[in-house]
């Protein structure tokens, strides 16, 4: 395992999430943040590439991995990089899924495994099979699930951004 290269990318991960939990309807700061996030985020993930190559759970560990590949889901204007780490860093099958629905969605495409809440499916009928295939559970079961995560979400505590402590 390469440590430095987990440490560089839970960083990132931080960053990423804490922006992204600031986000609110009419907080356009923190929502503009997000995109300046991604774009500083994109740079650095190239580099870690460029310095010790892709990811995979040898370098970063399984936990490692679903970091990564969150990070990864977030860079939706790099659609190169997304295909490219869908090529090279032997995502567990969720995750891969979920990837995979994020580029097509990306492209305009609908998605084939419903793991994306807003998107339309392909061949909805038949989603459930290609779900189980990828290690997933049923779409019925997702959605049940997203919408109990949903309502914690939003009890979470809210910041005041704007309010100098």
């Amino acid at each position: 395992m390469n440590k430095d290269y987990l440490k560089q990318i839970n960083e990132i991960f931080t960053v990423d999430q804490e922006v992204r939990l600031k986000c609110q309807p009419g907080r356009e700061l923190p929502n503009y943040l997000v995109y300046v996030t991604d774009i500083a985020n994109n740079y650095r993930i190239h580099l870690l590439i460029n310095q010790y190559g892709y990811p995979t759970g040898k370098i970063l560990g399984k936990r490692g991995m679903k970091t990564f590949h969150l990070v990864i889901l977030h860079q939706w204007f790099d659609i190169k990089l997304q295909e490219e780490c869908l090529e090279h860093c032997q995502f567990e099958p969720p995750l891969t899924a979920a990837l995979i629905d994020r580029i097509r969605h990306n492209y305009g495409k609908k998605q084939l495994y419903g793991t994306m809440l807003n998107a339309e499916i392909e061949d909805k009928k038949n989603v459930d099979k290609r779900r189980k295939k990828m290690g997933l559970n049923t779409l019925k079961q997702y959605l049940s699930f997203s919408k109990g995560e949903q309502i914690k979400i939003k009890k979470l505590k809210k910041f005041d951004y704007y309010k100098i402590k």
